[in-house]
């Protein structure tokens, strides 16, 4: 059973919209393939605490999908409306921040559990999505994840964390979900469809309807020859 975790009902049912899902046991049956639906919560407070009220309820979750819109630091290779999916997620809050930047602490979130760094998950969508019957689109494109608390408000902090991390589109879950699927040793991916310039708050500018749109099309195509 797969676990997908989305952070709004809005952006659950944009997932599920127009399969056939017959429901077992809260779980829906998808081309062969049982999905658990989970609503997280906006943000990685609320995301951690949902992911492991999940996976304490449902041992037997065999991987997990993080799903949902986000926003660009690269409208070129990430356009609105575009599908992309997250080769590295890092959560560059986990720190000591100055006015200049945010350095990552010298240890550990968890003492038993070692990261590429401290604040630094690297993913390998292709394998995980194997692991998981799913085939991953070779025209995704992939790249870092930022995961913050607080997004970006003006183009000057999109541009010092594009720079910083070389990142690729922002997010409020995917790190805290990201970690909980690492602790249990099981897959994990993180799709997500661009609704919005990182840094630009005028909202006559985003396009929810076309990231919502494309979030509609991820199943399909990742159950497609799977």
């Amino acid at each position: 059973m797969i676990i997908l975790a989305c952070a709004t009902e809005r952006e659950l049912r944009e997932m599920l919209a127009g399969l056939e899902k017959p429901v077992e046991n809260g779980a829906v049956r998808v081309a062969g393939c049982r999905i658990l639906p989970c609503v997280t919560g906006v943000g990685p407070v609320a995301a951690g605490i949902s992911a492991g009220e999940a996976l304490a309820r449902h041992p037997e979750a065999t991987g997990m999908i993080n799903a949902g819109i986000c926003g660009s630091f690269d409208p070129e290779r990430f356009p609105l409306g575009g599908i992309c999916v997250a080769r590295k997620e890092v959560w560059p809050e986990y720190g000591v921040r100055t006015d200049v930047e945010t350095t990552p602490l010298d240890y550990p979130m968890f003492p038993d559990m070692e990261l590429d760094a401290a604040n630094e998950l690297r993913l390998d969508p292709v394998f995980c999505a194997g692991e998981m019957n799913l085939r991953l689109p070779e025209a995704w494109s992939q790249g870092v994840s930022l995961t913050v608390a607080g997004v970006s408000g003006c183009p000057g902090r999109a541009d010092f964390l594009r720079e910083r991390y070389g990142a690729a589109t922002e997010n409020m879950e995917g790190f805290a979900l990201a970690l909980a699927a690492r602790r249990r040793g099981i897959p994990f991916l993180e799709i997500r469809t661009v609704s919005n310039l990182a840094g630009e708050r005028d909202k006559k500018k985003w396009n929810f309807r076309q990231a919502f749109a494309s979030l509609r099309s991820v199943l399909p195509m990742m159950l497609e020859g799977a």
